[in-house]
């Protein structure tokens, strides 16, 4: 599933970097990677969709062989790439807690606050 959603997210970000320059293009890419990524599960999925965005925005902010770029150094192109890192970002912030609730600690009791050895209150 990992695998798919990468080509998922490097479809996704090329669709992007092609429309980014028109502010409607812009605006449902971003909507688009925001809800795909939230819609996918925290963890390796996440992530590999992330990054395939990224390799396919990077891929147009360098400089092609005939020259010129596609992510252009004006407000459309920086808030492209800004956007992008923030997409990895918040698929890097997930990526422990797919793996937590993957693993199962088995132990979801907290603590209790109120004991000084954090036990559970002795019922009467």
């Amino acid at each position: 599933m990992a695998l798919l959603a990468g080509v998922v997210g490097l479809v996704s970000g090329a669709a992007g970097t092609l429309l980014h320059q028109l502010w409607w293009g812009l605006a449902l890419a971003l909507v688009g990677g925001i809800v795909t990524l939230r819609w996918l599960p925290p963890g390796v999925v996440r992530l590999a969709f992330a990054v395939g965005w990224c390799l396919a925005v990077l891929r147009g902010a360098i400089e092609r062989p005939a020259g010129g770029f596609l992510v252009a150094s004006d407000a459309a192109g920086w808030s492209w790439l800004a956007a992008s890192f923030v997409l990895l970002l918040g698929a890097l912030a997930t990526l422990r807690s797919g793996a937590t609730a993957r693993r199962g600690s088995g132990s979801s009791r907290t603590p209790y606050l109120d004991s000084p050895r954090g036990e559970e209150p002795q019922e009467h």
